[in-house]
C-alpha cells in the first residue's frame, strides 16, 4: 500500500473489508480469495474474545490494512485509546498498512514511527456521518495528517445532496498527495465509483455478508466495475467545477 505515491493514480487499489472472524479465517485459502488487492481487518468489529495473538496465528497471503476504529468515528465497539494503540503495535507484523484517525494522531506518535520503521503505510482517516464538510475544512485535515506522517489520507463523509458530490471532486483536484475519498448514504455507491475514476487511490468494498460503512459496495462488484472504466483526465476536473 505504501507504494501508492502518485496523486490520482488509476486504477485504485480495491480493499475488501472484513468485519467477522469467520470471514477472516476463510481468507487463509488462496484458492478462494476474492479479486481485491488487499484486506482491511476491522479489529474493532471482532468479538472481544478474539485476541491479537489469535489474529497473528491466522495470517492471510494478501496485504492487510489493520483498522481499530474508535467508537466516535464508526467503531463497532468502544476500546480505550491506550488499548487501541497497544493492539495496533501488536499487529504491525502482519500489516501492510494501518488506519488511524486524524483526530487521534496526537498521542500516537510512537505508533506512526513504529509503522514507518516497519515499512507499514499510515492511512490517516476522517469520518463525518451526518454531513459533508466544506473543501477548506477537509484540506485543513489533510495538511494536519501529512504533518503527522500520513502516507495516504482517507475521507468518508455523508452526502445529503447531489451538490455534496462536487465537494469530493474539488478535494481530489486540490489535495496535495494521495487521498482516498468516499461518500456515505444513498449517494454513497455512485460517489465511490465517481471518486475512483477521478483519482481516489483506495476504494473499499465489503467481504462477507455485511458492509462496514453505509454506501459500501461488495468488493467483487467494485473490482468488476473498475475493469471497464478509464481514468478521467485530471485537466478536465476544473471544468466539472465551473
Amino acid at each position: 500500500m505504501k507504494d501508492i505515491a502518485i496523486k490520482g493514480s488509476f486504477p485504485p487499489r480495491v480493499i475488501g473489508c472484513v468485519t467477522d472472524w469467520d470471514s477472516w479465517l476463510a481468507l487463509r485459502d488462496p484458492a478462494g480469495f476474492p479479486p481485491c488487492h488487499g484486506v482491511e481487518l476491522r479489529v474493532d468489529a471482532l468479538p472481544v474474545s478474539i485476541t491479537c495473538d489469535q489474529i497473528l496465528e491466522h495470517r492471510i497471503w494478501k496485504p492487510v490494512l489493520v483498522t481499530i476504529r474508535r467508537r466516535e468515528e464508526g467503531g463497532f465497539r468502544a476500546i480505550a485509546e491506550e488499548k487501541r494503540r497497544e493492539m495496533a503495535h501488536s499487529l504491525l507484523s502482519i500489516a501492510s498498512g494501518i488506519d488511524w484517525e486524524i483526530a487521534s494522531l496526537p498521542g500516537a506518535e510512537d505508533l506512526v514511527l513504529s509503522a514507518r520503521n516497519a515499512g507499514v503505510a499510515v492511512v490517516a482517516s476522517s469520518h463525518d456521518f451526518e454531513r459533508t464538510p466544506c473543501v477548506e475544512e477537509l484540506l485543513g485535515r489533510e495538511r494536519e495528517a501529512r504533518r503527522r506522517g500520513a502516507d495516504i489520507v482517507k475521507f468518508a463523509f455523508y452526502l445529503n445532496t447531489p451538490d455534496d458530490l462536487m465537494i469530493g471532486v474539488e478535494l481530489l483536484r486540490r489535495c496535495s498527495g494521495p487521498v482516498a475519498v468516499m461518500g456515505m448514504g444513498p449517494l454513497g455507491p455512485v460517489s465511490r465509483l465517481l471518486y475512483a475514476q477521478l483519482g481516489s487511490v483506495l476504494v473499499y468494498g465489503y467481504l462477507g455478508a455485511h458492509e462496514s460503512a453505509p454506501g459500501q459496495w461488495p468488493a467483487k462488484l467494485f473490482q468488476d466495475a473498475l475493469s471497464s472504466m478509464v481514468p478521467f483526465p485530471s485537466e478536465k476536473l476544473g471544468n466539472l467545477l465551473s
